[in-house]
């Protein structure tokens, strides 16, 4: 927690009053979080599958009251939950999926973010199993950078220019088809 509260604080002192999500995959860990971060007087949001208040209501919360600068979340807030009001993202536990990870990120990352980037923080802790297992995952990753070339490289433009084109609204759905398979032959071309 101390890490957690470091961080939260340097990021506080950056921005005062910007908006957090902490994601945990464990209900006792963000009762824990919630209980720590109440004490530090930081008022937070809770969200998880046994939380009977809806979660519109919840949300709502989160984002209207200025007061309200943590949402801390299971995997519940993670899907279909548009928080682009919010540019930070904290992983307290990483899932072993990555996709988890992603949709979580996705949360904040989206069309309407105003941020030109968001902070994504992986709580990782040495020696244990969750350790081995990012250590096994950021490997494969830098491996097939290696092999493809770097991401944002390969990918960046050529995405962003097709989801310009694709918000066209007076694009057909065949016209749509054809940005998306140019844009496909451009990342080929690419790598």
């Amino acid at each position: 927690y101390q890490l957690l509260n470091f961080q939260l604080t340097d990021l506080w002192r950056e921005e005062p009053k910007a908006k957090i999500l902490i994601f945990s995959s464990f209900k006792p860990t963000l009762h824990y979080l919630k209980e720590r971060l109440n004490k530090d007087g930081v008022d937070c949001e809770l969200l998880h599958g046994s939380v009977k208040e809806p979660r519109e209501e919840i949300l709502r919360r989160f984002k209207e009251d200025p007061e309200k600068l943590v949402l801390l979340s299971s995997e519940v807030g993670s899907e279909g939950v548009d928080l682009q009001f919010s540019w930070i993202v904290v992983n307290y536990d990483l899932p072993w999926n990555p996709m988890k990870i992603e949709q979580r990120i996705g949360r904040v990352d989206r069309l309407g973010q105003q941020k030109k980037k968001v902070i994504v923080l992986n709580f990782v802790y040495e020696g244990t199993i969750d350790a081995m297992i990012y250590s096994r995952l950021f490997e494969r990753l830098k491996l097939t950078e290696r092999a493809l070339g770097e991401f944002e490289g390969v990918l960046g433009d050529p995405i962003r220019e097709m989801t310009n084109s694709l918000l066209n609204p007076h694009l057909t759905n065949e016209q749509k088809e054809q940005v998306v398979d140019q844009t496909a032959q451009a990342i080929e071309n690419n790598k």
